[in-house]
């Protein structure tokens, strides 16, 4: 036996898995968790039998896709934690980033189905996606560039709408650039600042967003 064949076999193992995911994701997005797991495997173009080597059931080929893009936000909010710029502009950022990866985002706030998340999995997810939105609020609370009352719960919500397009590719993508610059001008502090109505409180977006797996996190 060649010795580049274990190494293959692996590579095309890995590969397989990949595209896996994202072939739930594409399906998950489009027709629903309903949809039949041949469905999956097609889109794949693998067979069924590679799927279950995978994934031993549909809610755990749904949790991975789930926890890829939980893993996918939570980078882009280290990335604007992480941001020499100002607040806002790493804020900004989030979003656009958001909106960039829009069609690889299946979470529970844009209708993918829950429970998906094991505990261990969301809440150093929710965790993390919190404490660096926060992180970036306190900077901008503190130079004084935010109102104070502005929430990383407001933040996910806003992400997930505009993430959810509601008219076709093109136009969404314009009028959702557009959205996201008047809620960062509505994060702005000013003097008039009216307060706020209430809003969902960490532990209420912690649930939606886990389906009341875990514990919740503080956003």
């Amino acid at each position: 036996m060649s010795p580049a064949q274990p190494v293959r076999r692996r590579s095309d193992a890995v590969a397989n898995r990949a595209a896996l995911l994202d072939a739930a994701e594409l399906v998950l997005l489009r027709d629903g968790p309903a949809v039949p797991l041949d469905v999956v495997a097609r889109e794949a173009g693998v067979g069924i039998a590679t799927l279950y080597r995978n994934f031993a059931d549909r809610e755990e080929l749904y949790a991975a896709v789930v926890h890829r893009s939980y893993e996918l936000v939570a980078a882009l909010a280290q990335e604007a934690e992480d941001s020499a710029a100002p607040p806002l502009a790493a804020l900004a950022g989030f979003l656009r980033g958001l909106l960039a990866e829009r069609h690889h985002l299946a979470l529970p706030l844009l209708g993918a189905p829950g429970p998906l998340l094991l505990a261990d999995e969301a809440d150093p997810l929710g965790s993390r996606i919190s404490r660096s939105l926060a992180a970036v609020l306190k900077r901008g609370v503190g130079d004084g560039s935010i109102r104070p009352d502005a929430t990383t719960a407001d933040l996910v919500v806003t992400g997930a709408m505009l993430a959810q397009a509601q008219l076709p590719s093109d136009a969404w993508g314009r009028a959702a650039r557009r959205i996201a610059a008047l809620v960062l001008d509505g994060l702005r502090a000013r003097p008039d600042t009216v307060p706020l109505p209430d809003g969902l409180t960490g532990t209420e977006l912690d649930r939606v967003m886990t389906r009341g797996t875990g514990e919740a996190a503080a956003y």
